[in-house]
């Protein structure tokens, strides 16, 4: 389900905008300008490794190509 509604905002209590779009929301407050939304990022080496290593993969000596169009 996608659309917006109106909610209270955290930090200030008017209403801000809440919009989400396959399970993803993002919250905007045009009253104090807060905003909240999801964050696309990559693992560093090491943490890519760990969990590598802890899923019973041979870890990698450096990191495959990423795509940094996010």
């Amino acid at each position: 389900m996608s659309g917006f509604t109106e909610d209270t905002c955290p930090n200030c209590g008017e209403l801000a905008d809440i919009y989400t779009e396959n399970c993803c929301t993002t919250v905007t407050c045009f009253n104090c300008g807060l905003t909240v939304a999801p964050k696309i990022s990559y693992l560093t080496l090491e943490q890519l490794n760990k969990y590598r290593v802890d899923a019973d993969l041979e870890p990698l000596e450096t990191l495959p190509e990423q795509n940094q169009i996010f």
